[in-house]
């Protein structure tokens, strides 16, 4: 069953022409191999117990949010983000797109696309002093976008990742918040 997007909106600030991200629901659970970032996959009920565990606290103050990526145009969840933040400073991004369904091209094309929406909600919105994503070495399209974003290489796990050909390199990639500390101008009290 899929659940139209409608019923639980995107924010407007996370979404762009094609995507958008809202917070997720326990109906999601029906599009968990979508969203879910997991190595295997979930049945309906285990998703259902995830999402009704995990979200318990306070969406602002959870230290783990997890957002929904939404396919405007069809209506449906075709992905998942998760911004994983350790002692609001530092966060690591996932984002899952699409399940079985997607080629590779279409995932690194979604991911980037999400990416794109994450990074700056992150540093700006969130306040957060880096934001890192782990990316394998063959995903092109996703390492381009992070790197027009300002993301750096922070470290590299040589031959990390098996792929059918063989292996690859997994690239830490890293965002720094510039802003991140400062106190804006005309806000400083005293």
């Amino acid at each position: 069953m899929e659940v139209p997007f409608t019923s639980w909106p995107v924010a407007g600030y996370l979404s762009d022409d094609r995507y958008g991200l809202r917070a997720p629901n326990l109906d999601d659970a029906e599009r968990s191999v979508a969203w879910y970032e997991g190595p295997y996959l979930l049945s309906p009920e285990s998703a259902r117990s995830l999402l009704a565990e995990q979200e318990t606290i306070p969406w602002g103050a959870n230290p783990t949010i997890r957002l929904m990526v939404v396919d405007l145009a069809a209506g449906v969840v075709a992905g998942g983000a998760l911004v994983e933040r350790t002692d609001n400073r530092i966060s690591e991004l996932r984002i899952t797109a699409g399940g079985p369904d997607f080629s590779n091209e279409e995932r690194q094309k979604m991911r980037a696309a999400v990416l794109g929406l994450l990074a700056p909600w992150v540093m700006g919105e969130l306040d957060l002093m880096t934001a890192r994503i782990d990316v394998p070495a063959d995903e092109t399209i996703l390492i381009d976008a992070a790197t027009r974003l300002g993301m750096v290489e922070a470290a590299r796990l040589r031959v990390h990742v098996a792929r059918p050909t063989g292996r690859v390199d997994l690239l830490m990639l890293e965002l720094v918040n510039r802003d991140w500390g400062k106190i804006p101008k005309g806000d400083a009290s005293g």
